[in-house]
């Protein structure tokens, strides 16, 4: 439609087609990747430090906008306290270690570059269970499919470098920070569903099937409150469960792996 629109403008010399073919390329989802992955390249390190500042920005909003009862005190409150204590003692980890070691680090730039990519693919699951609303046994299965795949990018990747390097600290590295930036970027794409798309999370209906079961017995106000934290707690947890933590587990798996790989090839050749 948009190459149509935009070709009775090509002759006519006027600034609208301009637009138009900006827009194509922008729809262009090969070229939108390319230009991330450009990006990634050149700044990863301080993509990672605005992901991890405005997600201290999104936790603070969903303090204030969705309050629960006895608020500012009261359970919601607690919740959200917590939430915002753990993006700030990752923020102010990852300012610190970047000032100190990234001119030498080049393992840690890598791993977090690889990392923002990947969240790219946790980021399109999360849009899909919430903007195309998959029917259950759809979604739970195409949540495992996106596990599963990057689960195997992340071990891959850390085996390939300690392969290289040969040092299972090395994969361990590797894993904390690819997982640290990937969870990164999910995390703050379910805040900015909280905060911007909550129509779209209290619209799901599974998510409508869940409050009409429990709306009498919980302690929450409405339903736009009880899925805030829902979600919240879903940020954090893939933040630091299938972020932090799981990457951390694949890179010493990948480690061991990668480095009885080179063992066998050295052992292999001296044997020959």
């Amino acid at each position: 439609m948009l190459l149509k629109i935009g070709s009775k403008f090509r002759n006519s010399g006027q600034p609208i087609y301009q637009i138009y073919s900006s827009l194509i390329i922008l729809c262009n989802p090969a070229i939108v990747l390319k230009i991330l992955i450009v990006i990634i390249e050149k700044m990863g390190n301080r993509i990672l430090q605005i992901l991890n500042l405005l997600s201290l920005g999104l936790v603070i909003s969903i303090f204030f906008i969705f309050r629960g009862y006895g608020w500012p005190f009261g359970k919601e409150g607690i919740e959200a306290f917590g939430a915002f204590l753990i993006y700030l003692f990752i923020t102010i980890f990852h300012i610190i270690y970047f000032r100190k070691k990234h001119s030498t680090n080049i393992l840690q730039e890598k791993s977090v570059r690889i990392g923002l990519l990947i969240g790219i693919l946790w980021t399109t699951e999360i849009c899909i269970n919430n903007i195309i609303m998959p029917t259950l046994p759809a979604r739970d299965i195409l949540d495992n499919i996106f596990w599963a795949v990057i689960a195997l990018i992340i071990l891959l990747t850390v085996t390939i470098y300690v392969y290289r390097y040969e040092k299972i600290a090395t994969g361990i590295t590797n894993g904390l920070w690819t997982g640290l930036a990937s969870g990164s970027v999910a995390s703050m794409t379910a805040l900015i569903f909280i905060v911007f798309g909550m129509k779209n999370l209290v619209s799901d209906p599974l998510n409508i099937s869940e409050w009409s079961a429990i709306s009498i017995t919980t302690n929450t106000p409405n339903i736009n409150v009880y899925f805030a934290y829902q979600t919240l707690a879903g940020a954090i947890l893939h933040l630091i469960v299938l972020g932090i933590i799981m990457g951390i587990i694949l890179g010493f798996v990948g480690g061991i792996i990668g480095r009885n790989i080179k063992r066998l090839i050295k052992f292999r050749e001296c044997s020959q």
